[in-house]
């Protein structure tokens, strides 16, 4: 719960400023990763997706919302490269040395969106962990719409969806995000081409959900 109220009140702040005034108000990117290491529902999401993502080691991911790059390193040893992209810039500059001092030379971290991913070359599979439902908060349905049919774009055999949404009746309803109803999110994804092959919940406001085509 403390990592949700944190990162959202980053996204906040964010919006609000332009990408030279931006402080993150004292939340760094090692504040993130302390935090996501203590999630234990963000931990099992990325357990599940590591597990059971349909990547081969010649593959090219795309990792959507990257942040800090916990994902895409994870990633880079069953594939042959990893783009990661967000539209923070002090995010992408941690995550790259992270990547650095790990040694790990198929990661790539750069700007991107879910609506101009900046990725030039096919892509395989894309992952979008506690990201897309970040759409969902800021422009409700259709910016999901437009967030997912940006990615089908890149024509990608697998979408993997690690994710923050609804799987049930939520007893309380969040102050400070709105969630997308899994059906929303499935629907739009079968919308965009793809067959769902796989869902795994992991709490009723949580889970992964893994499309193919």
């Amino acid at each position: 719960m403390i990592l949700e109220i944190l990162i959202h009140q980053h996204i906040l702040f964010a919006l609000r400023m332009t990408n030279t005034e931006r402080d993150y108000h004292g939340y760094t990117p090692m504040d993130y990763d302390a935090d996501s290491e203590a999630d234990e529902v963000y931990q099992m999401c990325l357990s599940y997706l590591l597990a059971h993502a349909p990547i081969e080691s010649d593959d090219i991911v795309l990792d959507i919302g990257t942040g800090t790059g916990i994902v895409a390193l994870e990633l880079a040893s069953k594939c042959d490269h990893v783009f990661g992209r967000d539209i923070y810039g002090e995010w992408l500059r941690y995550a790259r040395e992270k990547a650095e001092q790990r040694g790990i030379e198929n990661v790539s971290f750069g700007h991107g969106s879910f609506r101009d991913p900046n990725v030039d070359e096919p892509v395989d599979v894309i992952v979008a962990s506690y990201a897309l439902y970040m759409a969902f908060d800021e422009g409700g349905e259709d910016e999901l719409r437009a967030a997912v049919d940006g990615l089908a774009a890149l024509n990608p055999r697998c979408l993997v969806v690690a994710d923050k949404m609804r799987f049930g009746q939520v007893q309380s309803p969040s102050e400070y995000e709105t969630l997308p109803p899994m059906g929303t999110v499935a629907n739009l994804l079968v919308e965009a081409g793809f067959t769902l092959t796989d869902i795994e919940i992991i709490t009723e406001s949580a889970g992964v959900i893994i499309a193919t085509r």
